[in-house]
């Protein structure tokens, strides 16, 4: 079954030089069409709903180019450049699938991969890397599949990452989408005891975005229906309308995530501030999903100041396809990080117990 594109169109008028900027997560594929001579985004594209494959990559971005080129009036000789990041194991598998030819474009047109740090940390959190400061010291945190935290003190460079369950990402909840329009966004609780909640475009809702299930998990705890041990004390689901729901599953999954990030972070003392301090990922759509975090105690108090975002690697995509110099940046940051992942493993489980409880 061919699963739903959402699409939509910025402008009306474009030149006729575009670079794509294709950013490929573990439950989506997102393009976005930039206007190289104008230095704006024309139009984007998202397919939702699909476990992301190596084989999946191959079969749906061409069809997701193809769908959008007819959606948006382009010509496909109008794209001079494709950026792509992606997990590694699908950079690795699909680099013959992604030829400018296969993708139904123009054979002059150039098709980059926006190069990974390690094995367990993708292009994806390196075109994050490349929206930040080129000066000064700061501090990231990238939530998808894993967490990806970098701090750079002095001009280093030290990276790490720590897989997830899949909740921050919506992989693991069962209605789990990321926060495209029709995604259930927020849920609140009023006055009168009723449930309301908002969705991203104000459309009819397709699923629960990790932002949602988030503002749902904090609403059970202040209401005293999830316990300090995850539990959900009176009822198996939480029903959001009569469509959607949260189920004990998706509560662990959001209490193991929530530890895992937690045990992430006091890596981290010592090393940042609230000013230098900038999250992104799904979480962030909403400032309720980020209140949330904090609420939950996935993210330290110390950075209820910080910046954040729902997706910094689509920019950073586009930036390393408008510039040049920005492509050398991205592969000099590559060169010069070093990854402490493996060296903490062993503090990051003894913290990650010690945070399971919300």
């Amino acid at each position: 079954m061919q699963r739903p594109v959402i699409k939509e169109k910025y402008r009306t008028e474009r030149s006729a030089e575009l670079a794509l900027a294709v950013d490929i997560t573990a439950n989506s594929i997102a393009t976005v069409f930039y206007d190289l001579a104008l230095e704006r985004r024309f139009a984007r594209a998202v397919l939702v709903g699909e476990t992301i494959t190596p084989e999946t990559a191959a079969r749906e971005l061409p069809r997701l180019v193809e769908e959008s080129l007819a959606e948006f009036s382009i010509k496909a000789t109008a794209v001079k450049r494709v950026g792509i990041a992606a997990p590694v194991h699908i950079e690795t598998s699909s680099e013959c699938a992604f030829k400018a030819g296969n993708l139904g474009l123009g054979e002059t047109c150039e098709v980059m991969y926006v190069p990974y740090i390690s094995a367990g940390i993708s292009g994806r959190f390196t075109a994050s890397l490349l929206t930040l400061p080129t000066e000064g010291d700061w501090t990231v945190a990238d939530f998808g599949g894993s967490l990806c935290l970098a701090h750079r003190t002095g001009g280093e460079l030290h990276c790490a990452a720590f897989e997830l369950a899949g909740a921050f990402d919506g992989s693991a909840l069962e209605s789990g989408i990321p926060a495209e329009n029709g995604a259930i966004e927020v849920v609140r609780r009023q006055n009168d005891a009723t449930i309301a909640y908002e969705v991203a475009g104000d459309c009819d809702s397709i699923g629960i975005s990790p932002c949602g299930a988030l503002t749902v998990a904090a609403e059970m705890q202040r209401s005293g229906i999830l316990d300090s041990d995850g539990i959900m004390t009176d009822r198996d689901h939480f029903f959001i309308g009569e469509d959607f729901y949260i189920s004990q599953n998706d509560v662990r999954a959001i209490q193991t995530d929530k530890a895992r990030t937690a045990a992430a972070f006091e890596l981290l003392d010592g090393f940042s501030s609230d000013a230098s301090m900038f999250f992104s990922g799904e979480p962030f759509s909403n400032p309720a999903g980020f209140r949330a975090l904090l609420e939950l105690g996935a993210i330290p108090k110390r950075y209820k100041g910080a910046s954040f975002c729902r997706n910094s690697t689509e920019q950073g995509i586009i930036s390393f396809l408008e510039d040049e110099s920005v492509r050398a940046r991205a592969f000099e940051l590559v060169r010069i990080v070093k990854d402490y992942s493996r060296e903490n493993l062993l503090k990051f489980d003894k913290n990650y117990l010690k945070n399971l409880n919300f």
